[in-house]
């Protein structure tokens, strides 16, 4: 699960440079700043219509970023749930050795000597 985090974690940054190139690459209306990211050139590769085409992959990235970020949320909260506290508590032997060195017997031993 995990590697699918990455995975995805990655997608969402490729994402995010995309969307950002994309939106440099549209036409403003106000001081025309778009111009100088590129909007011509769209213009002149895309055609008549490159506004309309970059307006909707504009909006393709703009969903599948929300869909990415709100499926990273799921994975991580599930990757978090399942490390519990009680998972990471040491076992019972690391305990008795800790008994043992410090001089202390327990009743149970002292019984499994005297049959012996």
């Amino acid at each position: 699960m995990e590697l699918l985090y990455v995975l995805l974690s990655i997608a969402l940054v490729i994402d995010a440079v995309l969307l950002i190139v994309i939106i440099l690459m549209q036409k403003t209306k106000g001081a025309e700043i778009g111009a100088v990211f590129g909007s011509g050139a769209a213009a002149a590769v895309l055609g008549a219509g490159a506004a309309n085409i970059i307006t909707k992959i504009t909006y393709w990235l703009g969903g599948i970023f929300l869909a990415l970020v709100f499926v990273l949320t799921v994975l991580h909260h599930q990757i978090v749930k399942s490390k519990t506290v009680i998972q990471s508590i040491p076992e019972q032997p690391v305990i008795e050795k800790k008994q043992e060195e410090s001089g202390t017997k327990q009743p149970g031993k002292e019984v499994e000597q005297k049959n012996e």
